[in-house]
């Protein structure tokens, strides 16, 4: 009698279990579905398109310092198999798509998986093969002067190979890359989050493996809880000034206000615009200021192109603080054989049938 009265006790706490867990799961998808839609109503309307230029899957953006409202791109890479993508695209754009497109190869460069592009202050590019198409511990900046009108190949000679990794080799994907305070930042690509790390330029050593420094993290404010951790920073951005950065995810723009150089960007104040989120119609990679630093432009793997005005962001959250820049020691797990890194993507393919249900 007691083992039947037993049973039933737990039958029922197992329902209601289940049944709370149901309730939490509705909320949380009218959660995340409210605000899909709201992102639909207020993201920026395509300024054109990019695919007529033969630039496949752009998956980073910035400014041209030498030519007026001139870009370059690049795209990510490619199948097993496939021609690989070794080059980058120079254009200007309007409404009716490229006027004017240059394509330049960077010779002895590899794309496993270019993640984003920058500049720096002495005139030159830097391309990021940062991403996490193979598991590797060791990670790849290109390095080279901004090339001219009428060039269609950098040569190997000109190209600083910059190689890196991160505190203990730990795994990361990586698709945001900017210079400031005279020194390469990168920002990861990690659900709900995104850590920053910097590589100065006086402890950048050609000739061998360089360890790059953890800054802050950032955890995401632009949305319900289950919205930021389906989200992740896939490209970013500096002002001339470098007081104000900006980094973009697949649903939204933040942007970032410090007061003096060689502070913590995630210290001080954060705007943040809704885009049109949708992953399936537009996977945002990439974000540039233009020229005036009045708009943002950004890329799309489908090939669009989309201007945001910086008046339109909205305020998240005031300063904290302005205390120079301090590196922080951070354990490290050890994960040797990229556990974490099947894991973490194991997660993402459930992310991704879950998101394309909500996106229906």
């Amino acid at each position: 009698m007691l083992k039947k009265k037993n049973r039933h006790i737990l039958r029922k706490t197992i329902l209601i279990f289940l049944g709370i867990t149901l309730l939490l799961a509705i909320f949380q998808y009218r959660q995340v579905r409210k605000e899909v839609l709201y992102n639909r109503e207020n993201g920026p309307e395509p300024a054109a398109n990019i695919l007529e230029m033969g630039i496949e899957e752009s998956s980073g953006i910035v400014l041209s310092g030498e030519k007026k409202d001139y870009y370059w791109t690049h795209g990510d890479s490619v199948d097993y198999g496939e021609t690989p993508r070794t080059g980058i695209h120079g254009f200007r754009f309007d409404s009716d798509g490229a006027r004017e497109h240059q394509e330049v190869f960077l010779e002895g460069a590899t794309n496993l998986d270019w993640g984003d592009i920058a500049k720096d202050k002495s005139g030159n590019l830097i391309v990021a093969d940062t991403g996490d198409n193979l598991v590797r511990k060791n990670f790849v900046l290109y390095r080279f002067k901004e090339p001219k009108s009428g060039a269609n190949k950098v040569e190997k000679k000109e190209i600083d190979k910059i190689t890196f990794r991160f505190p203990g080799g730990e795994e990361l994907n990586n698709e945001a890359v900017f210079y400031a305070d005279k020194s390469i930042y990168i920002l990861n690509k990690e659900y709900g989050r995104t850590k920053m790390y910097r590589l100065m330029d006086k402890n950048i050593d050609i000739g061998r493996v360089n360890i790059i420094d953890y800054i802050d993290e950032f955890k995401f404010l632009g949305g319900s809880r289950l919205a930021n951790f389906m989200d992740a920073a896939t490209g970013a951005d500096i002002s001339n000034d470098e007081m104000t950065m900006v980094f973009n995810t697949y649903k939204g723009i933040y942007l970032f206000k410090r007061e003096r150089k060689n502070t913590n960007f995630f210290d001080g104040e954060v705007y943040y615009h809704p885009l049109k989120w949708d992953f399936r119609v537009n996977q945002y990679e990439a974000v540039a200021f233009t020229k005036d630093e009045k708009n943002l432009i950004l890329t799309t793997e489908q090939g669009n192109l989309y201007k945001v005005d910086v008046e339109d962001f909205k305020l998240l959250r005031e300063a904290e603080s302005s205390e120079p820049i301090k590196e922080k020691l951070i354990e490290i797990g050890g994960d040797r054989q990229g556990i974490t890194y099947k894991i973490k993507h194991t997660i993402y393919l459930i992310q991704v049938m879950v998101m394309d249900m909500i996106f229906r």
